[in-house]
């Protein structure tokens, strides 16, 4: 039966193991699988990464004893002036659709979006990195419309998505007839005459922390490490990872995939699992071999192995729109968008605000990345 009233709770995470329970309940049963919501996830980043910032708003049923929704939240300078609540996800998460639970109402979703632009004065709330074609978009359409919330969308965009089932067998088959893959089988006939190609999924946890600091390694080898953007960069950086893939990895939620010739690591990436959908987490690759495309084969094999999965939902790169390595891979499309929502005429300059500053940071950050040759 659908809950018509809901109760919000705000939560310091780490410090109600009662709330946190439901939490964890709703992040293995919610409509549509967001892993950066999760506890697993939000503990660690919040310890580490975020000072202690964040909050998590969980909307309980008339009981107390279920979660209907979750929100984590933080207060970010987003626009020009102004602070405002912000969905957590950015960089280390960019997926922001909302934990919602089946018995969910657009009540439920009403209340907990109120209660979360209520944490500004002037009543607005940020959700980056949205998903737009699942049933908690649409749910939250709804809400929105009927509520009369003034809405205001940034960066409609999307990115590769591979699909399970019988379409997603068949989207892969599809890759050895296009002209496009030519080229990068043909690099791995080069690299097997240089030694033994492997391919091999790791999910023990022995493996998986082996997996990780191999990770670590190899992308602090690359271009990330000399321009400081690899997780080994920043000790806080490193001490959330190792911490939140050992939480992960403790509840079986871990996949890394590892790509070798002979003995040496030449490709690698850290996948999350969440009721069976895949989210790419990161990638790294030995850039001394990048002439023979061992990302893409990568990502070739680790498909090949997902789809063997009976579980398997889908696999969400999270890359940028334009990652030709992912593009060529998983042709179908993950779309999301940035939502600012409001109510009344001061939360309409607040998003008009936060609306121009971000496209303003964007423009800056685009432009530092030409400068330094990256796409």
């Amino acid at each position: 039966m659908k809950q018509d009233s809901a109760t919000i709770k705000l939560v310091d995470p780490g410090n109600d193991e009662t709330s946190e329970l439901l939490w964890k309940q709703l992040s293995q049963t919610a409509i549509e699988p967001n892993p950066f919501f999760s506890k697993t996830f939000i503990g660690p980043f919040n310890t580490h990464m975020a000072g202690g910032s964040v909050k998590l708003l969980l909307a309980l049923d008339a009981s107390g004893t279920k979660a209907l929704a979750a929100l984590p939240v933080v207060m970010v300078r987003w626009g020009l002036f102004l602070k405002l609540p912000c969905a957590l996800a950015g960089d280390y998460g960019p997926l922001g659709t909302l934990l919602v639970s089946p018995e969910a109402t657009g009540t439920t979703v009403h209340t907990l979006l109120q209660t979360a632009a209520n944490l500004s004065w002037c009543k607005v709330l940020i959700l980056p990195f949205h998903g737009t074609n699942g049933p908690v978009y649409k749910l939250l359409q709804e809400t929105l419309c009927t509520s009369k919330w003034t809405q205001l969308t940034w960066l409609e965009e999307d990115r590769a998505f591979q699909p399970p089932g019988q379409l997603g067998q068949a989207s892969f088959d599809a890759l050895k007839k296009r002209s496009s893959w030519k080229s990068t089988f043909k690099s791995q006939r080069r690299l097997e005459k240089q030694g033994t190609l492997t391919f091999s999924m790791l999910e023990s946890q022995a493996d998986i922390e082996a997996g990780l600091e191999a990770f670590l390694k190899l992308e602090a080898a690359g271009w990330k490490g000399r321009q400081g953007t690899a997780l080994l960069s920043k000790k806080s950086a490193a001490v959330f990872t190792r911490e939140m893939l050992a939480k992960q990895n403790a509840t079986k939620s871990i996949r890394i995939g590892q790509l070798k010739l002979d003995k040496k690591l030449i490709a690698t990436n850290i996948l999350l699992r969440e009721q069976g959908r895949i989210f790419g987490w990161k990638t790294a690759f030995d850039q001394n071999f990048a002439k023979f495309s061992p990302g893409q084969l990568l990502i070739y094999y680790s498909t090949l192995k997902l789809l063997e999965d009976p579980e398997f939902n889908g696999a969400d790169s999270l890359s940028t729109p334009n990652n030709q390595m992912a593009n060529k891979t998983w042709v179908a499309r993950f779309p999301y968008t940035t939502i600012l929502i409001g109510k009344g005429w001061l939360a309409r300059i607040a998003m008009w605000d936060a609306k121009v500053g971000a496209t303003i940071k964007l423009a800056l950050k685009s432009t530092a990345k030409k400068l330094l040759g990256r796409k």
